[in-house]
């Protein structure tokens, strides 16, 4: 029989026994849970981010079903970290090879709208910022964010400002003065102005059409606003109706549960209305987010009358006396004895708004690239387009080792019937060179290209009449380049550019037996606007004027020139400062009238 000690030592060596296997337990539960803090931290930290496009089968029964899966898949954004360890951590030492970035007068209603915009196609009206009845020129300060319509009844030299209106955005908007696209109109009794601007609202850019009565310019009232998605490309005023065309970019990875985002919308300020999807040309080689936008306007009531959108097409538009054409830019790859060839391409697609309604009514594509709405125009249902050629080629096999590089010159003469090249004449210009400048007037082609860092000028003269057979006459080269060319006084050509040395070069040229030749020109180390609308010509009289600042005299003022049959004499320089983009001028019964966004200016010319 054990002892009362042996019993109790028993007892305490079972107590210690089941004190130790407590301890192992919760040392393994400590370890366990330590074990599964890491693995979770790891999860956490290291779990791959999903790199899958979004998943859109919550819409395929939607119309819009084929064009959301694209605009997914040109808009996705994949994460920029490959999981969170970098994505919390990439700030400090770790940088997983990322950049670490981001009460007034009445007065009598101003009759008879006198036209001051040099417009591209007679009887197809430009919107400009000044617009002028045989009493008053109106002009459209859109200095900062604020558009201020000015008027100033025409007195000569006494003339000064009678009256302003601000002019409203809508209900939380506010214009967007940096994209300098805003325009204006008058009706042709001149007792209407409509204003066409960039505007932002709710995060979203819009192009508003604002229609005001003008009747009394010391109380003018707003009569209507439309919008419409994207921001102002061009505009026009034919028939009666506003051709109004905008550009809308979609932005990255958009909810495509909100319409707004992707999809061009028209309508009032409280009522906007998605474009059916019939309405939306969609090309299957689309690389793009973006959409072009024509839409045609009732010129009385602003009502909306028909519409189209583009989608992937780009901003370079002309609009014929029938037809307005619209591009888009791409590049072609191919491959071939073991060289990879990347060529400019460019898709222009023809609408019909003549005979009361927008109509598609074909497209071509053609090498090269558009450089603006003055490189095109249509002549006896004939398209002539003058374009830049280029290819850049590199090897095929992966290394994109640079091959070498091509630039030239083309024009192609399109025929309208079935949308063919019915003549073209490329490589005319010296290699490496682009145009600069184009003006098509009749069977001519007016073109100036350059390799623009050497600062060359050929100007060519292209006859069209027999478009399988264009001959042309050229300068030569010589110093500086065109980025404006025209015909001008005495059957010359005006050409407004740099010089050799980067400076303002206003250049005459004439043809001759043999080729083209400068006829004068006028160099001032100034800078200047390259807008064709700050420029004020008149043929007939032999003016040009533009606004410059002087480099050397350090000041600003409009630049008045005139060619007097010899060269450009009568230099005069009219005290004005304003931005040159923004300047407008005329003249009217001998005084010439000038206007910017700090100010005008009006001086007697005494002719």
């Amino acid at each position: 029989m054990r002892t009362y000690k042996v019993r109790s030592q028993d007892i305490l060596n079972r107590v210690q026994e089941q004190k130790k296997q407590r301890r192992k337990i919760r040392l393994a539960s400590v370890g366990a849970l330590c074990l599964c803090a890491v693995i979770a931290l790891n999860l956490v930290l290291f779990l791959p981010y999903s790199t899958a496009l979004p998943d859109l089968s919550a819409y395929k029964n939607s119309e819009y079903y084929a064009l959301m899966q694209k605009i997914n898949e040109l808009t996705y954004t994949p994460p920029r970290y490959k999981n969170n360890f970098e994505a919390w951590f990439s700030g400090f030492s770790y940088k997983a090879g990322m950049d670490a970035d981001s009460a007034a007068p009445e007065t009598e209603p101003s009759p008879g709208y006198v036209e001051v915009t040099d417009n591209q196609t007679d009887g197809v009206i430009e919107g400009d910022l000044f617009k002028r009845t045989s009493q008053t020129v109106f002009y459209l300060n859109t200095f900062d964010n604020t558009f201020e319509l000015q008027c100033y009844p025409i007195a000569g030299e006494n003339t000064a400002l009678a009256a302003s209106y601000t002019v409203s955005a809508g209900k939380n908007a506010q214009f967007l003065s940096v994209e300098r696209t805003a325009v204006l109109y008058l009706n042709e009794s001149g007792t209407r102005a409509t204003v066409i601007a960039p505007v932002r609202k709710d995060g979203m850019r819009y192009t508003a059409v604002i229609g005001l009565d003008v009747s009394n310019i010391y109380d003018i009232r707003e009569i209507s606003v439309s919008y419409l998605s994207g921001y102002l490309l061009t505009s026009r005023l034919t028939d009666g109706d506003f051709l109004v065309v905008s550009r809308f970019n979609i932005p990255s990875d958009p909810d495509f549960s909100d319409e707004s985002q992707y999809l061009p919308r028209a309508g009032t300020p409280d009522s906007m209305q998605s474009l059916p999807m019939k309405d939306i040309v969609f090309p299957e080689n689309a690389s793009a987010a973006r959409y072009t936008i024509v839409c045609r306007y009732d010129g009385d009531n602003y009502s909306l009358q028909e519409h189209f959108a583009f989608f992937s097409f780009t901003d370079e538009v002309y609009v014929s006396a029938q037809n307005l054409f619209l591009t888009r830019e791409f590049t072609q790859t191919s491959v071939q004895n073991n060289a990879k060839t990347f060529t400019s391409r460019t898709q222009i697609c023809c609408v019909s708004y003549a005979g009361g309604g927008l109509a598609l009514r074909g497209d071509i594509t053609v090498d090269g690239t558009v450089k603006d709405q003055y490189s095109m125009n249509e002549r006896e249902n004939v398209l002539r387009v003058a374009v830049s050629l280029s290819e850049r080629m590199t090897s095929a096999d992966g290394n994109s080792d640079f091959l070498g590089i091509y630039e030239n010159a083309g024009v192609y003469c399109i025929g309208l019937n079935d949308f063919t090249v019915i003549g073209k004449l490329t490589d005319f210009a010296p290699d490496g060179e682009e145009v600069t400048a184009a003006w098509f007037e009749g069977q001519y082609a007016y073109i100036c290209t350059a390799r623009v860092i050497e600062l060359t000028d050929p100007v060519y003269i292209l006859d069209l009449s027999d478009p399988q057979n264009i001959v042309y006459k050229d300068t030569g080269e010589i110093g500086g380049y065109s980025t404006t060319l025209l015909p001008f006084t005495d059957g010359t050509l005006l050409g407004i550019g740099y010089g050799d040395w980067n400076q303002l070069k206003i250049e005459l040229y004439a043809e001759t037996q043999t080729g083209v030749e400068s006829v004068c020109k006028f160099e001032l180390d100034c800078s200047f606007s390259e807008s064709f609308k700050a420029y004020y010509t008149d043929a007939e009289t032999g003016y040009v004027g533009l606004e410059v600042f002087d480099l050397n005299e350090q000041k600003s003022y409009y630049l008045l020139l005139r060619f007097d049959g010899y060269g450009l004499t009568d230099k005069r320089e009219i005290a004005l400062q304003g931005t040159p983009d923004l300047t407008r001028a005329t003249v009217i019964d001998g005084c010439l009238y000038a206007f910017s966004d700090h100010g005008f200016a009006v001086t007697d010319l005494g002719d």
